[in-house]
């Protein structure tokens, strides 16, 4: 109750403008998931899915108030020094849920806003959920439950691997929800709309700090491959999962041919900040 009330207070005593003034020269990248209906179908412990009635309002304001660019004007300002307009946002959206496709979308086709999507192709490939969503689907609710999945992001990949193989569904397709993932054909008629530019999420979704070199390899590279042959597009912008980075992890992605990456610390992008 106290985060909305400040929010509020801030409006009123114009702190809202003011901030938006001074970090006007600075790019601001939204992070987005799903975008589901009047509520979610499906458990949505982290609140990752945004009522389509919210989205709307959340998009008008945006317009209203910054300046929605395109992933092709980012990379020419971190690659080229080209100039942003005051107040320049990228709206991005990770996993690639097919809620997106069918619900954001088109609202974001309507107000000629541009964003990226960037999906994990291996469970694409498979027809079946992240990892992530099965875990969820079954345990959510359970007691402990956010701490013992904090405690599987972090054991190593080839542990949790292990662990999802011999419990979870093993990339076998569940119900049509909003834990379904869109698919190539979605993702073909999303890039015809010519406002949709597509990145990676990793090959699997798995914490690229968990990762040794080979796996960093497949999921930084094998991820850039597939999308590229599957949708016919250039791959150079890389979204962490769980926005999770270190040096050897922006290494990899450089070395697999990223020229971008995006993670999750809450901020605008600094002048400082490397591509």
């Amino acid at each position: 109750m106290k985060r909305p009330l400040a929010y509020r207070a801030a409006s009123l005593l114009g702190m809202n403008r003011a901030a938006r003034a001074v970090f006007a020269p600075r790019l601001l990248v939204l992070c987005y998931h799903g975008a589901c209906e009047e509520a979610p179908d499906v458990q949505d412990p982290d609140g990752m899915r945004v009522p389509l009635r919210v989205f709307e309002e959340q998009l008008d304001f945006l317009v209203g108030h910054y300046r929605p660019v395109s992933l092709d004007q980012v990379r020419a300002h971190a690659h080229a020094d080209a100039s942003l307009p005051p107040g320049a946002v990228l709206v991005t959206f990770d996993d690639g849920y097919r809620n997106v496709a069918r619900h954001a979308l088109p609202l974001l086709r309507a107000r000629g806003v541009p964003c990226v999507l960037f999906p994990v192709p291996g469970a694409v490939e498979a027809g079946g959920w992240l990892w992530t969503s099965d875990l969820e689907w079954r345990y959510v609710g359970t007691p402990g439950y956010a701490g013992f999945r904090r405690g599987l992001k972090a054991l190593p990949v080839r542990d949790r691997r292990r662990w999802l193989d011999q419990h979870l569904r093993n990339g076998e397709p569940g119900p049509d929800c909003d834990y379904s993932l869109a698919g190539w054909d979605e993702m073909v008629a999303a890039l015809a709309s010519g406002l949709v530019a597509i990145g990676a999420h990793g090959l699997s979704h798995q914490p690229l700090t968990t990762c040794d070199e080979p796996d960093l390899s497949e999921e930084l590279g094998g991820a850039k491959q597939l999308i590229q042959e599957r949708l016919g597009v250039e791959v150079d912008a890389v979204a962490y999962p769980n926005g999770a980075w270190s040096p050897v992890v922006v290494a990899a992605a450089r070395e697999a041919g990223y020229r971008l990456g995006f993670t999750t610390v809450p901020r605008h992008v600094r002048l400082a900040t490397t591509p």
